[in-house]
């Protein structure tokens, strides 16, 4: 049997022997160690050193005292230059030239008295002559025509042409509130101006030589004190009534009024009816007359347009 080789071992070597270690670096004085250079660095060892810098100490600046003592002065600011701008209340001279020349003339006209008085006779030309009409100073000094209105106020003219319209006036012809009451208080239509011409040169054409204008009647004169609809039901009248004070009525509305209700007082000015309605034959009769001739009226008026066209 051969022999058999004893094992080798090895031995290992140290980890931090082959580590280059840095020479202890030598104390330096206050001067060196303001600079950033040393000596290392010639030797290849960048040695890195901190700048050693005072502490500064930075004290709390004093306050000023203040004083309330004073009062507050207010000053505007001066820098911002004042333009032109065209607001509502711009105004300008265009209008004082004439003014201003009257001013001239007679500034001149001053100053050549004020000379003729010192005694100077020498001729200053034709444009030098002198005023010797005397005006009298006793006079009023305000011009007379239209006077200039205030450039620091501005006018605004509103012209209405939707008007507030009682709307009870205008469909029953009565307003509770009478002459108090804030709106108009009008019935009529408003036409246009072709419209107003056509009736002008229509009623021209009918107009004969001689003849007065028509006087409304003591029909018209009655029913124009006479609210045209019933002022209960705001419609047409219907077998209408009138009480003891003079008013009218619809037959059913004033009986619901005074038997359902129990409202004894007249709708319009409210005295105590007593149960007492008269049926109101005459205004039953005008009220039939007026409807006929507003419709003879329109039926002209429609047979002249066709005609017309």
């Amino acid at each position: 049997m051969a022999d058999v080789a004893p094992p080798a071992f090895k031995k290992r070597a140290n980890k931090n022997s082959n580590i280059r270690k840095r020479p202890a670096t030598t104390a330096l004085d206050d001067s060196a160690s303001e600079s950033d250079y040393t000596d290392d660095d010639e030797a290849g060892i960048r040695v890195k050193r901190r700048r050693k810098e005072g502490v500064k100490v930075v004290g709390e600046t004093q306050r000023q005292s203040q004083t309330f003592s004073k009062s507050t002065a207010f000053e505007a600011d001066r820098t911002k230059v004042i333009t032109a701008n065209d607001d509502a209340t711009k105004s300008s001279n265009w209008y004082n030239e004439a003014s201003n020349a009257a001013e001239t003339v007679r500034a001149t006209a001053r100053h050549l008295r004020e000379e003729k008085e010192s005694g100077d006779d020498s001729y200053k030309g034709s444009s030098k002559y002198s005023d010797f009409i005397q005006k009298d100073t006793n006079g009023s000094s305000r011009q007379v025509g239209p006077v200039k209105t205030s450039t620091n106020v501005r006018m605004i003219t509103v012209t209405d042409f939707a008007p507030d319209v009682c709307k009870d006036y205008k469909q029953t012809g009565f307003c509770g509130f009478g002459d108090n009451c804030k709106y108009l208080h009008i019935r009529e239509d408003f036409k246009q101006g072709w419209q107003l011409d056509k009736e002008w040169e229509k009623a021209g054409k009918d107009k004969k030589p001689g003849k007065k204008p028509d006087e409304p009647d003591s029909e018209e004169k009655m029913l124009e004190n006479i609210p045209f609809k019933c002022i209960i039901c705001k419609e047409d009248y219907k077998r209408p009534i009138v009480t003891k004070c003079g008013h009218y009525f619809c037959e059913k509305c004033a009986m619901v009024r005074y038997m359902k209700e129990k409202k004894k007082g007249c709708a319009n000015c409210g005295v105590d009816t007593g149960g007492t309605f008269n049926v109101a034959r005459r205004l039953k009769e005008l009220l039939e007359r007026k409807r006929e001739r507003e419709e003879a009226k329109q039926k002209e008026e429609e047979g002249g347009e066709g005609g017309e066209e």
